[in-house]
């Protein structure tokens, strides 16, 4: 998740013109000719996990388990989690926002290094996103949604150099990493990636049509990175493209695979305040018609459920009961949560889903900027983590061992 609130402001204008901009603009393989990814062994349980040591450092947050304090990251271990994401983003970390407060640079490499060695302490694997995006801009250097980081707005409207880009940053952290005994177990290329990529710093309206093609060559070359350092390294690292929004699903990989779009595990968010499932009627069949058609895994990368209302600091608060699907609690308390996302993750799991994966179960109410914003200091999420206002672990956490594994 990046910049939540400005995303769901546009997601109704991007349905539509998601409709009529995405043309088939390259050779047509069959699908059928792709080979289908050796099975995971695992079925991925676990969280975001990306703010925790920013929170502990700067926001004066103890993450306690049975009012103890307890290492976040052992904790959620400790309750059925067998892996933790976490996002590299791009300088700048700093912005007209961060005045008053530490740079934003928990998606820094060397940052996200301290995260994931603290994840492998605890006996977690480790899903590593590459947003490509810059964490802090000033409004100037951001007028669409979808904008190249700072030091790569220059290039953006060359595809090329761009695409040479994204290839060497990637290649760059995850060779650092895995000199440093650091492997992550998946790679996500972009995060939620929907539509617009890595886009030249223009208001929307003046942006070029959208290129399916554009977009193709830029993930690809993600992509390309990991394949390269798999081969060199003799490991294998599995490799994700994320996009939001199940009703997106079918065009979205029609046109994106048909242009060539390289990748294992198609990943994907869900929030049932925000998205639908368009014309699938149930998990099984978003499930089967990704793993039958295209001859992918499939992952559900980001979700979240209540575990109660309100907030307990100044930030404005998002996703509301009306994430709640009837049947569960309402007003709702930790077993809303805990219900709910053993149901989804057990019906991913008896599909043949590879796992589910929380988004901000770490990110509690504190006085730490997180997003460099208008909103300020604090969580918007507070009332969706595991750790309750007081950052004590509540019971909404073991939804991960109610999950049945045959």
């Amino acid at each position: 998740m990046f910049k939540k609130i400005y995303i769901y402001q546009i997601i109704i204008a991007l349905s539509l013109l998601f409709q009529v901009s995405c043309t088939v603009e390259s050779g047509i393989p069959t699908v059928e000719e792709v080979p289908f990814p050796t099975p995971s062994s695992v079925f991925y349980k676990g969280s975001y996990m990306a703010y925790v040591s920013h929170q502990e450092t700067y926001g004066g947050v103890v993450f306690k388990e049975n009012g103890i304090a307890k290492d976040a990251f052992q904790s959620l271990a400790d309750h059925g989690a067998n892996i933790a994401r976490l996002r590299i983003d791009n300088p700048p970390y700093r912005s007209s926002y961060t005045t008053g407060f530490a740079d934003v640079d928990f998606g820094s490499p060397a940052k996200v290094k301290i995260e994931m060695q603290r994840a492998k302490n605890a006996g977690l694997k480790t899903l590593l996103t590459f947003g490509y995006q810059s964490m802090a801009l000033n409004d100037n250097d951001r007028l669409n949604g979808y904008v190249a980081p700072l030091k790569w707005q220059s290039i953006a409207s060359d595809v090329e150099k761009l695409k040479d880009s994204v290839y060497k940053h990637t290649t760059t952290v995850l060779e650092d990493f895995i000199k440093s005994g650091l492997i992550p177990e998946i790679v996500a290329i972009g995060n939620e990636t929907n539509q617009r990529f890595l886009e030249p710093n223009m208001l929307e309206s003046d942006l070029p049509p959208y290129s399916v093609v554009r977009t193709v060559k830029l993930l690809n070359a993600g992509t390309k990175a990991v394949r390269d350092i798999n081969s060199k390294y003799g490991l294998n690292i599995k490799i994700a493209c994320h996009i939001f929004n199940a009703s997106y699903l079918k065009t979205w990989l029609k046109v994106h695979v048909r242009n060539n779009l390289d990748f294992d595990i198609l990943a994907l968010s869900h929030y049932h305040g925000w998205h639908s499932l368009g014309d699938f009627k149930n998990w099984t069949e978003v499930v089967s018609f990704v793993k039958n058609t295209y001859k992918k895994e499939f992952l559900i990368m980001e979700t979240a459920q209540l575990f109660r209302t309100g907030g307990n600091d100044g930030h404005v608060d998002i996703l509301g009961v009306e994430n709640i699907p009837r049947g569960y609690d309402n007003p709702p308390n930790t077993n809303t949560q805990k219900k709910y996302l053993k149901d989804f993750g057990q019906e991913l799991f008896d599909a043949g889903g590879i796992g589910i994966i929380y988004w901000g179960g770490e990110w509690v109410g504190s006085n730490t900027l997180i997003f460099p914003d208008q909103y300020g200091a604090g969580s918007s999420w507070e009332n969706k983590a595991f750790w309750d206002f007081n950052h004590n672990l509540h019971d909404g956490v073991n939804w991960m061992n109610e999950i049945i594994q045959y």
